[in-house]
């Protein structure tokens, strides 16, 4: 009989996961690994606007973050310094060694990922609605 894919729910893959992963870690990592992801988001206001959020999520003892965006009167203004810093700062609190996120290559936003450390690790050509991005990544 050959190999058939289907459809399947989180409930019915449950057991095999669990047990699927506790081996591959063994394996893997040389132990059991315990993986715990956390969500974050944080907002910017003034004068009770708000005026940019961020948001993401820790697992694995890295910090992703997945979403940064500054009003467009906000910006140049360090309100995407004080969003990414308050990220950072929760990764810490959970023992984060490590961030990363992607931004489009041509994009602005690439000069405060550099001004705040964070240094190009890799490329992805034609990503997102074939777009070329970048992968940033700092050590915490």
């Amino acid at each position: 009989m050959g190999i058939v894919i289907s459809k399947a729910t989180k409930k019915e893959l449950g057991k095999f996961g669990e047990r699927a992963w506790r081996e591959a870690d063994l394996e893997l990592y040389g132990k059991p690994i315990r993986w715990v992801e956390k969500p974050f988001l944080f907002k910017a206001t003034k004068d009770g606007t708000i005026v940019g959020k961020i948001d993401g999520r820790f697992g694995g003892g890295v910090l992703f973050i997945d979403n940064l965006i500054v009003a467009k009167g906000a910006r140049r203004q360090g309100v995407g310094t004080l969003l990414v810093t308050e990220a950072e700062k929760f990764g810490k609190s959970l023992g984060a060694h490590k961030v990363y996120l992607f931004t489009g290559e041509a994009w602005g936003a690439r000069q405060l990922y550099e001004q705040l450390g964070y240094k190009e690790a890799g490329k992805l050509p034609l990503h997102y609605f074939k777009r070329d991005f970048v992968i940033y990544a700092k050590m915490l």
